[in-house]
């Protein structure tokens, strides 16, 4: 819209032509030195002008048209400016927090999850540590055990001797004529 805030309450009846929005402003640098002078903060990027008014509350309640009175009914084009704003604001502030608490929901989720993941983590590495400890526990058991009937199998090999010597000799009283 080009038209003033006054302009669009006193048509809204009328049907108004709309002109184009202008793409670039272009103000000559005598021009643009006026904006120095006013209250607020200039800024320039290259051909860029940025003017920050300062209260700009206070300068936006001084254009718009005077309230007629707050017991009379308020008309379609009476609503001011700043209540649109702050209508706006209000939106705005509301949909800013129904994300902020979304993304809190997101975040303790995420984090849940996390943790629930670390827990599984931890429980399977110590599942994993107690696993491997037992079985070196029976790793070293087994060998035990096999030490132990290496030892006791030391007469045997004594006694397998024995008998293959006795078997020897029988074979050769076999032989014997006899």
């Amino acid at each position: 819209m080009t038209a003033s805030y006054t302009e669009i309450s006193e048509s809204a009846g009328q049907e108004e032509t709309v002109t184009p929005r202008p793409t670039v402003l272009e103000l000559p640098s005598s021009q643009a030195d006026f904006l120095n002078q006013l209250e607020g903060t200039v800024t320039r990027h290259g051909d860029m002008i940025s003017f920050v008014a300062g209260d700009l509350e206070a300068k936006i309640k001084l254009s718009s048209p005077p309230a007629t009175s707050r017991q009379e009914p308020l008309l379609f084009g009476q609503v001011t400016l700043v209540e649109e704003l702050e209508a706006e604001a209000c939106v705005l502030a509301a949909s800013v927090d129904s994300l902020a608490e979304a993304l809190s929901e997101t975040l303790h989720g995420i984090s849940a999850l996390t943790v629930d993941c670390l827990e599984t983590y931890r429980d399977v590495v110590c599942k994993a540590c107690d696993s491997i400890d037992n079985n070196i526990k029976a790793m070293y058991q087994l060998m035990a055990k096999c030490e132990e009937m290496s030892k006791s199998m030391q007469h045997v090999h004594k006694l397998a001797a024995h008998i293959k010597n006795i078997k020897h000799l029988l074979d050769m009283f076999e032989a014997l004529p006899g």
